[in-house]
């Protein structure tokens, strides 16, 4: 027997799955932060270290801080078996590249944002 679901009852599944994906996001993101270890920084007192991966020192402020955390909690959800290994990207999305290794997917617009903080001399950890 075919079931059949009504736009409202779709409509409130989607919501409460997002709310379980933001729930889950925000866990992870607070078991990267407590498993990166303390932040030693060098970085002058407005900024941060990026902590794209535990050995990321670029300095940025608050803000980037923070969406990297994010990124990093969710990169599971967004890799995808393909030509590139288990660790392949899904469709619209590229590797963030913070640093080599750096195989979190993000889409290209941020990837463009890191790489020019990446560029940044007045940004780098012991500058």
């Amino acid at each position: 027997m075919k079931r059949t679901y009504s736009q409202a009852s779709l409509a409130k599944a989607l919501a409460i799955l997002r709310l379980y994906i933001e729930i889950a996001v925000t866990i992870m993101m607070m078991a990267t932060e407590a498993t990166a270890g303390p932040i030693v920084s060098v970085c002058p007192a407005s900024l941060a270290p990026r902590r794209a991966l535990p050995s990321d020192t670029v300095c940025v402020d608050d803000t980037s801080r923070r969406r990297v955390a994010a990124e990093n909690a969710r990169a599971p959800l967004l890799w995808v078996p393909g030509p590139f290994g288990p660790k392949t990207c899904a469709n619209g999305y590229v590797w963030r590249e913070a640093t080599p290794q750096d195989l979190v997917c993000v889409t290209p617009d941020i990837r463009s944002f890191v790489a020019s903080e990446q560029a940044n001399p007045m940004l780098a950890a012991g500058q």
